[in-house]
């Protein structure tokens, strides 16, 4: 807070006139300074309440333009978290809401899990690694998903709504229906190192997932990528991710997951 003060002496040396107006030129000062102190509420960094993690902490956030639009969102890991996991350290999982700032986006929650052995289909996904999902769903409604919702999981979204060679799998209880990249190169026989998987369940996109291997993390410290896009989008008048990467910042022992390229759909 800017204070203005002034002593006995002074104050009895202003006339009435000349008191008004230098209260008033106080108040503007006052009024300026506060203003161009106070933080610009549709421009910058939120970021969620840190949270448990193997042994330590996580938080998502979003980051807006001066507009208020989206530029990047989710999720950082600091050092304790990430060095954890390895194939000794298990299988572990988190979910946490996007800050309330996020809402021009379609995302609700983001989940986080690491599979230290990773997961079928075997040869391909079975070595550790991270599946990111970005939830446009609540996380409610995500663990709600029953092995016994197949009527829901078989109500799928028309094919415009994936990118193009995208092909639906199984349902996955508290998660949804996976769709995949046919063209993915470890599909073909190439090691997996990076992937991306669209989800659906009971007729809507509900989320979006980089699924990417620790060691590829650890060999490239930062990556980023473009994002096959659908024709369609089925939450329009949002803003949708063109990009999604990694970034391993040393000097403050954290590792980001992010979407970006944010485009109005």
């Amino acid at each position: 807070m800017v204070k203005i003060q002034f002593t006995t002496k002074q104050f009895k040396r202003m006339k009435n006139s000349s008191f008004l107006t230098f209260l008033l030129a106080a108040w503007m000062l006052c009024f300026t300074l506060i203003s161009c102190d106070k933080d610009d509420p549709w421009a910058g960094t939120y970021i969620s309440e840190y949270t448990n993690f193997g042994m330590g902490k996580a938080h998502t956030y979003i980051t807006n333009d001066r507009d208020g639009n989206p530029v990047e969102i989710g999720i950082i890991l600091d050092k304790a978290a990430f060095d954890n996991f390895t194939e000794l350290s298990g299988d572990d999982e988190l979910s946490i809401d996007f800050p309330e700032e996020a809402g021009k986006t379609p995302f609700k929650h983001q989940y986080i899990g690491f599979a230290a052995h990773g997961h079928e289909p075997v040869g391909i996904y079975d070595v550790p690694h991270f599946d990111l999902h970005y939830y446009t769903s609540s996380q409610a409604e995500r663990m709600g998903i029953s092995p016994f919702d197949t009527i829901q999981a078989a109500n799928m979204p028309g094919p415009d709504y994936f990118p193009a060679a995208y092909f639906p799998t199984g349902l996955v209880p508290q998660m949804g229906v996976h769709w995949i990249d046919g063209t993915a190169p470890e599909l073909a026989g190439a090691s997996f190192t990076e992937t991306f998987i669209w989800g659906s369940f009971n007729g809507k996109v509900t989320f979006l997932e980089p699924m990417i291997t620790k060691k590829f993390i650890e060999e490239n410290h930062s990556f980023e990528t473009t994002l096959k896009q659908p024709s369609k989008y089925d939450q329009p008048g949002k803003y949708y991710p063109t990009k999604h990467g990694f970034d391993h910042d040393d000097e403050k022992g954290e590792y980001r997951f992010y979407l970006s390229g944010f485009v109005l759909r």
